[in-house]
């Protein structure tokens, strides 16, 4: 029996098709797992900081008193003064950073439920201003450093560079799922498009070549 090469060529590319799309499939689905795993532990910790915030914000007499229990007054009225001035402002940006993360980190799990890669752009450009600001600050820090004492200094550069490092790889996997999914909505509307030509020409329009996967019996 003859072979027709054509149809060779088509069952051929189509099987080639096939096995990208599993590949891509598989990709997406792999980065929304960890996308929503990023969303959760965002409104989790996002969550305790807005309430850890309102209890020294509202309770600082109480916070007031605790501190110098556990510094044995040892601190002047001064000092204490300008710690609580410091408390009561890192409390403050803390409070507004949290609730916006909450705000994004729960767009960041809507956009992954719906399949929207819109949604994502608030948790990407926030969280891409705060490592920008971050590693703006380890480059201060990494100068400021050589005055002070190394030992300490190399330490805590250290720390920092590891959690920079991980705070990029947390936002190059959502970036990636940002662009994979964008890709997919590209091909969706491309196909459809071409589809509609198609129909509208009234020329033969073959679908996608999906073949069977063999099953054991």
């Amino acid at each position: 029996m003859a072979c027709n090469p054509q149809a060779a060529k088509a069952a051929t590319q189509g099987i080639a098709a096939a096995h990208a799309s599993s590949i891509a499939y598989v990709q997406c689905q792999n980065l929304k797992y960890n996308a929503i795993i990023i969303g959760w532990l965002g409104v989790i910790i996002s969550s305790v900081m807005i309430f850890s915030s309102m209890m020294i914000i509202n309770m600082q007499t109480d916070v007031e008193l605790l501190i110098k229990q556990v510094l044995l007054n040892q601190v002047t009225d001064k000092e204490m003064q300008l710690l609580m001035n410091l408390l009561a402002a890192f409390s403050t940006v803390a409070y507004g950073m949290s609730l916006i993360n909450l705000g994004v980190s729960l767009l960041l799990l809507i956009g992954v439920a719906r399949d929207s890669s819109s949604l994502l752009y608030p948790w990407l450009i926030y969280h891409g201003v705060v490592f920008g600001f971050g590693l703006y600050m380890g480059i201060f820090y990494a100068m400021a450093g050589l005055f002070i004492d190394l030992s300490s200094f190399l330490m805590c550069l250290l720390v920092f560079a590891l959690v920079l490092v991980i705070y990029y790889k947390i936002y190059h996997e959502v970036f990636t799922l940002f662009r994979v999914m964008q890709e997919q909505a590209l091909r969706s509307a491309q196909f459809c498009q071409d589809a509609e030509h198609a129909y509208a020409s009234g020329l033969p329009y073959s679908p996608l070549y999906l073949p069977r996967f063999p099953f054991k019996q």
